[in-house]
């Protein structure tokens, strides 16, 4: 009987074996590494979703967007099939959790009262599945060894994608014109989009990560880390840089400061005035781009105050429920409204997009869940004993504030990718409320 289970062992991997063999010899290379590495990815979520977890992380950037969406998908699934036999709690059990399924709420009636339901229906996967990608994260992530190897794991991934990004700068890559007014801006040859198709996009990414590996720096104690996490801290912000995002650099200025002022609030002093001092030292190209944002007549700037205005024309005449969830419900409103004849798929600015989107109800809801997120976590850093939290939920506050200033230029639901960053961030927030109840462990 032993010897005959034994046997039935090798069946399984025989067959893999076998069949992977076959593949191997039918299909292109790329497409059989890439089916091969799906299944080791699939395996080893099965195996421990908190592998899962990282895996989509690390990947996110990398993949396609549908293909990133069908594994979270994946992961959430394998979390609910493997905690059937076990407590599953879905939240924090505390205020915080109520805008998050308010938000939920809103997001489903702005696509059922939707001008194109069909349109909104895309939108409303990308933001479900990042939600639900929050339940699996803080059921998950219960311990600050495995926060931190999330967070390690995050800033490498961003760090690799930032590196990419300098190296499109080296290379002189070419940039479409509709991204930068070359007349008031000259002198710049590329601004740098990595993996994100846009430089705002990689911009939006950076600045919610910058933060906390500075974070993650501050909080090393071991030497070979803080020089890690150093360099991880110095290739993004180069990164970011290169982007020429005026709004990312805004929101990266806010953020620092948010982050200074809850950790060592006396260095304020002394970086401010170093701020300014600098100035005048920083490379001719990123000056004159900052100095550009007070140009009306820059062709950025200009465009946007002409997407605003008609944004809000929009918003007068459907402040209740709004015109549905996502780009193709605004960009057929706009159309009818705007005598310009390029369309635009959104508002370049998250607030008024949201308003267009679900009306004024839609509009509350979110400036809720920004204000119950500055509640817990400036309650968490004032009332925290655990240094190590304290100083991470700094990092990842710093990172919200920073994307949330940069989102008065820019709509950061617009994208999948900045989507599912932006969720990932609450659901981290999420995490350490819950880790500075109960945990005393050590980093």
């Amino acid at each position: 009987m032993t010897e005959s289970f034994k046997r039935k062992e090798f069946i399984l991997p025989i067959t893999m074996g076998i069949c992977f063999g076959f593949l191997y010899f039918k299909l292109p290379l790329s497409i059989f590494a890439f089916i091969f590495l799906g299944f080791i990815t699939m395996i080893a979520t099965l195996y421990s979703i908190k592998i899962g977890i990282c895996l989509s992380v690390f990947l996110m950037p990398y993949l396609p967007f549908t293909v990133d969406l069908l594994f979270m998908i994946f992961i959430l699934f394998s979390y609910i099939f493997k905690g059937i036999f076990r407590k599953i709690d879905p939240f924090t059990k505390e205020t915080v959790d109520i805008p998050i399924v308010l938000f939920v709420i809103a997001i489903i009636i702005s696509t059922i009262t939707s001008i194109d339901p069909k349109g909104s229906l895309r939108d409303l996967v990308f933001q479900l599945v990042s939600i639900s990608f929050v339940f699996v994260i803080i059921n998950n992530i219960k311990s600050k060894k495995d926060l931190n190897i999330l967070l390690t794991v995050f800033v490498i991934t961003a760090s690799i994608s930032s590196l990419y990004g300098v190296y499109q700068y080296i290379t002189g890559l070419k940039m479409t014109d509709m991204w930068l007014d070359k007349a008031g801006n000259p002198g710049i040859v590329t601004r740098v989009f990595s993996v994100f198709d846009n430089p705002n996009v990689l911009a939006e990414y950076l600045i919610m990560t910058i933060p906390i590996s500075i974070a993650l720096l501050w909080n090393s104690k071991k030497v070979y880390k803080k020089i890690i996490f150093l360099f991880t801290t110095i290739i993004l912000i180069t990164g970011l840089a290169l982007t020429y995002s005026r709004g990312g650099w805004l929101g990266f200025t806010f953020g620092i400061f948010i982050f200074i002022l809850f950790t060592k609030k006396r260095l304020l002093l002394i970086l401010l005035p170093l701020g300014l001092l600098i100035l005048p030292f920083l490379p001719v190209t990123i000056l004159n781009r900052i100095l550009s944002i007070k140009d009306i007549a820059d062709s950025s700037t200009s465009s946007r105050f002409g997407i605003w205005l008609t944004t809000i024309n929009i918003i007068k005449d459907n402040w209740i429920a709004g015109v549905g969830l996502g780009s193709n419900p605004f960009r057929n409103a706009y159309r009818h409204y705007s005598r310009n004849s390029f369309i635009y798929y959104h508002a370049h600015n998250t607030y008024l997009q949201t308003a267009v989107e679900m009306g004024i109800a839609g509009l509350i809801v979110l400036f809720m869940l920004i204000s119950i997120i500055y509640k817990y976590s400036i309650k968490q850093l004032i009332k925290g004993k655990d240094k190590w939290i304290k100083v991470i939920t700094s990092g990842i506050l710093s990172g919200l504030t920073a994307v949330f200033i940069h989102s008065f230029f820019d709509n950061i639901f617009f994208m999948p990718k900045t989507i599912i960053t932006f969720w990932t961030l609450i659901s981290l927030l999420l995490v350490l409320l819950r880790l500075s109840t109960s945990s005393n462990e050590v980093i």
